[in-house]
């Protein structure tokens, strides 16, 4: 196994490894550090079936579904499917999920420690998954922005971001509503395993910062995400079939981007595991 970073601040590739095989406790432990320090793992070339994801994804914790359960596969629930592709009229997938910055079910009150996805069908062309460094986000902060934002917490919302993502679909149900109540988290948030600081924003799903006045809170939090999102934070992933990608969504955030779904097919497979209340 080898280590072979992607970017000075986020990102490594793990080149020299099978997941079809389970991986040794000492391995593990090394890819488990890389991820606390590097946020994000990537594994190129892999040929997994969704019990050898599910398995390998259950190392990093428990996993969680997901409120959208018509896109869970029935033989592993665990497994939430990302596609343009529709089979007997139906689509066998969530499409055009992610096009905003954001931070995996940071609308629930324990959000996800992080996502393993994994691609099986690409378009040739575009559909890239831009990454951001919230450590280093947070970091790049001059000191009186630190001090300003350091205890403040805002209110993430799925329903906010469900109107504005998906105006085009049905309402959310009741019990889709029920089980995705708003929720409040620190905008600077701990890492539970390395003690860094990280900011904790996103678009859409952040419905605003608490105790501020509207327009106060709309244009810190607009100020707030443009800075995390800045290209010296970022790193562009190209998708390759068999690419197998794990972030932390305690330190990072993510957009996917559009594709000509016309042409093109896109299957991706998404575990997710489960986490802690931010602090």
């Amino acid at each position: 196994m080898q280590l072979e970073n992607l970017t000075s601040f986020i990102g490594t590739e793990v080149k020299g490894i099978d997941l079809r095989e389970p991986v040794g406790d000492s391995d593990f432990a090394v890819l488990r550090d890389a991820l606390n320090q590097r946020s994000l793992l990537l594994f190129r070339g892999q040929r997994i079936n969704e019990a050898q994801h599910v398995a390998f994804s259950r190392r990093f914790g428990p996993l969680l579904g997901h409120v959208l359960t018509q896109f869970l596969k029935k033989e592993h629930p665990e497994v939430y499917v990302l596609s343009n592709v529709s089979e007997n009229g139906k689509p066998i997938g969530n499409h055009k999920e992610g096009w905003n910055w954001h931070s995996d079910l940071s609308y629930k009150a324990e959000p996800s420690m992080g996502a393993l996805l994994y691609a099986l069908e690409v378009p040739p062309v575009e559909g890239d998954t831009f990454f951001a460094s919230m450590h280093a986000a947070y970091d790049a902060l001059d000191d009186g922005m630190k001090a300003r934002i350091r205890h403040l917490t805002a209110t993430h919302s799925y329903a906010n971001y469900y109107g504005k993502a998906f105006a085009d679909r049905n309402p959310l149900t009741p019990e889709q509503l029920a089980a995705t109540p708003d929720v409040v988290h620190p905008l600077v948030r701990t890492h539970p395993e390395t003690g860094r600081l990280s900011l904790y924003v996103g678009e859409d799903v952040v419905k605003q910062i608490d105790g501020l006045p509207p327009e106060e809170s709309a244009a810190l939090l607009a100020e707030l995400n443009a800075h995390a999102i800045s290209p010296e934070f970022s790193y562009r992933h190209k998708w390759l079939a068999g690419d197998l990608l794990i972030w932390d969504n305690r330190c990072t955030m993510h957009r996917a981007t559009p594709y000509d779904d016309t042409a093109y097919r896109r299957v991706m497979h998404r575990t997710t595991v489960a986490g802690d209340r931010p602090f």
